[in-house]
């Protein structure tokens, strides 16, 4: 509680810099937006806005440090009039400059983004450095429930996807990207799914996958487990694990924990078709070994080899699957025309082959050298 008392502290001070001199009795009756669900009516595809906020109460010698979690909820044939309308039920005035995330619904996101998105880019209070994300459960389900990890819907969601770096197979996108990669070669975007996660002993909320936004409508899904093919193929892996099977003990695995990756990406076109050749290098280390593992220079060198030929499976296994979709996910009509600028190649999928070259290095340099009986 005091962690999140003094980051709404500091939001309240870089507000008072940047809007103006407020007193305290002018704080005491802003409210600070922190995060923005947009769903659609099922009859007419009106919009639906949730508004989570921030309510300080920083005066008074009984009061100060106080705060308190509002939920807003309004109805309109816009996104506009539907703010205008949760600022009717409001007795303060809602502050959108702090918000961390704007969340759509499967529905709204199916329906078309192209229908919203512009009030987030125009509106001058609604920063486009926040996230973007798709939600497919019910938002009441995410918005409402008190989360034991983080009271705060925008900055638990937030922090999770700012904390993607501890897992390869989940995905990213800020709104600022968004309007840039809806507007550039295939048009299409990949964006954070989030859900309620099942199974657990408390409310929780996790990133599962990404949907696919081709001309701002959801077209499909990329699933978590494609997600670790996908971030290499995109130069997006930034830690996390990788599980090739133990060598030396049948149905058993290590964990490699990813401490660089880098991949780099060729094109060529030419009459017979266009050829995408990825060269992935990945520095490992290993991290836990199940059954027994000895460890020796052929050991390393198998183990190495299983694992670089994972991770061109998963590679060639996305590809091919949107290949066939005709979905341009991996930015190649964007990679095409930056080199070749002066061609004009329709059906980019249909001509495509990929080439994935991938070299993974383990480290074993610990205490524990072997593992086993």
């Amino acid at each position: 509680m005091k962690k999140i008392i003094c980051f709404f502290i500091i939001i309240i001070m870089n507000s008072v810099f940047i809007v103006g001199c407020f007193s305290y009795k002018d704080i005491n009756k802003v409210l600070f937006v922190t995060s923005v669900f947009v769903d659609i009516n099922k009859n007419n595809n009106n919009p639906i806005m949730y508004v989570e906020a921030f309510k300080a109460n920083i005066g008074g010698e009984n009061e100060a440090g106080k705060d308190e979690r509002l939920i807003f909820k309004g109805t309109g044939k816009t996104l506009l009039e539907t703010v205008r309308d949760i600022a009717l039920g409001s007795s303060f005035k809602l502050d959108y400059t702090q918000n961390k995330v704007v969340v759509f619904t499967q529905r709204a996101a199916e329906y078309g983004l192209d229908n919203f998105v512009d009030f987030f880019d125009r509106d001058q209070e609604l920063l486009i450095r926040s996230y973007i994300a798709i939600c497919i459960d019910d938002p009441e389900k995410i918005i409402k429930p008190n989360y034991k990890e983080e009271n705060y819907v925008g900055i638990y969601i937030r922090e999770l996807i700012d904390n993607i770096g501890a897992s390869s197979r989940a995905m990213e996108l800020p709104l600022n990207e968004f309007y840039n990669q809806r507007l550039i070669g295939d048009k299409i975007n990949i964006v954070t799914i989030i859900q309620k996660k099942k199974d657990v002993l408390q409310n929780q909320i996790e990133i599962s996958g990404g949907a696919i936004i081709k001309d701002d409508k959801m077209v499909g899904v990329i699933k978590r487990e494609e997600g670790q093919g996908f971030n290499f193929m995109m130069n997006s892996v930034k830690s996390g694990t990788l599980e090739p099977a133990n060598p030396q003990e049948n149905n058993k695995f290590i964990t490699l924990e990813i401490l660089n990756s880098k991949t780099n990406t060729k094109i060529e076109y030419d009459e017979k078709g266009i050829k995408l050749i990825k060269n992935i290098r990945v520095k490992t280390s290993l991290a836990e070994v199940q059954k027994q593992f000895t460890i020796n220079d052929r050991s390393l060198k198998q183990l190495e080899q299983t694992t670089e030929n994972n991770i061109k499976k998963a590679c060639y296994n996305i590809f091919y699957k949107f290949k066939d979709e005709n979905l341009d996910v991996f930015d190649i009509t964007e990679e095409l025309y930056r080199k070749y600028p002066e061609k004009k190649v329709e059906n980019i999928m249909e001509i495509i082959d990929l080439i994935v070259n991938v070299d993974v290095k383990v480290e074993s340099a610990n205490d524990t050298l072997n593992f086993g009986k």
